[in-house]
């Protein structure tokens, strides 16, 4: 049987947090009848992980090029989730 580490389930669980916030922020930019833009949420984003330090059995995850991903990542879900339209019309 395959198992997931706690560790992952962990990083997962960090990084649902972040989605939820990202959705929060799209949702806003929706309701206000603004576009949400992922760049814009990415860099709010960002600036909330900034002192998120994942590790798993010692390693450090995350440096700030890789941290600046996920956050742009997780925009582009949050925007897609939120706003009609196709994939790529909306995080483009």
């Amino acid at each position: 049987m395959f198992g997931v580490s706690p560790a992952i389930v962990g990083l997962l669980r960090q990084m649902g947090d972040y989605l939820q916030t990202a959705i929060k922020l799209a949702a806003t930019d929706a309701a206000l009848g603004a576009r949400p833009d992922p760049d814009q949420i990415a860099g709010k984003l960002a600036a909330e992980m900034s002192d998120w330090e994942p590790t798993m059995k010692g390693k450090k995850l995350a440096d700030p090029p890789t941290r600046a991903a996920a956050a742009r990542l997780l925009a582009g879900l949050a925007c897609n989730l939120v706003s009609p339209g196709s994939a790529h019309e909306r995080a483009a």
